[in-house]
């Protein structure tokens, strides 16, 4: 919500943060170091957001780290390397322990890579050995060890030829990795445009572990996610017409 400028005002989560009808939160990441406390917001001007709701949801910090929108953020498993990607077409790394919302300093990323064309999503994968990108280039990139890099990373470890042209209709595709080990291995898993209407799940390492076709899969499922049981695997695909498919 925003509001006007009244005092009245002052103690609401929203309050001064209105950018204009041009304006609009994009994205949200749990911070998961304070389990579902605080959490993360980015914004289409290209503002990343902590909000702590044990302060009456008080923004801790607003960044601008981006000229244009930011779709995705990742915060790795250390708690302070916070991965950003948007239509920038760079992924970007930075310290979120140098940020506040009184500092008046402008943050800069620790390293960055140029993906060529816009970032669907960067997410960490659960060890954050490993990030995880979907990008217009019609690639699924890993890259190791990102968050241990400085300046320019050149090229990624493991590239994937994929394709992520959804079009205009349909939502975008945003590979997830499992939120555990399953089976002892990281595995991430992406929506796809093939036909019949296909859930993909893949190997850390970038290999093509299963392919989900079913009659009940009747759309590109352009959002997929896990369950977080590490016994059975359990994938959710969604469509953009709302309709939602479990495949176990």
């Amino acid at each position: 919500a925003t509001y006007s400028d009244d005092d009245i005002y002052k103690d609401k989560l929203g309050y001064d943060r209105d950018g204009g009808y041009r304006s609009w939160l994009q994205s949200l990441e749990l911070d998961h170091r304070f389990g579902s406390d605080c959490f993360f917001l980015s914004t289409s001007e290209g503002n990343v957001m902590h909000v702590d709701l044990r302060s009456k949801g008080k923004v801790t910090f607003d960044q601008t780290l981006s000229e244009r929108k930011i779709n995705s953020m990742s915060l790795h498993p250390n708690g302070y390397t916070m991965a950003t990607a948007g239509l920038s077409t760079v992924v970007q790394l930075w310290d979120i322990r140098s940020m506040s919302d009184s500092s008046k300093k402008k943050s800069k990323p620790l390293a960055w890579q140029n993906a060529g064309k816009s970032i669907n999503s960067a997410y960490f994968s659960p060890s954050g050995k490993r990030l995880l990108t979907t990008t217009m280039m019609d690639h699924l990139d890993i890259l190791e060890d990102a968050h241990l890099a400085k300046g320019l990373i050149k090229t990624p470890e493991t590239r994937i030829k994929h394709d992520n042209r959804t079009g205009r209709w349909l939502s975008t595709l945003m590979a997830r990795w499992h939120p555990a080990t399953f089976s002892g291995e990281e595995i991430f898993v992406s929506g796809s445009m093939q036909k019949p209407r296909t859930i993909e799940v893949f190997g850390g390492d970038g290999r093509l572990l299963r392919e989900i076709r079913g009659s009940a899969l009747t759309a590109v499922a352009s959002r997929c996610c896990f369950h977080p049981s590490a016994e059975k695997l359990i994938v959710v695909g969604g469509n953009s017409s709302g309709r939602v498919t479990i495949a176990r």
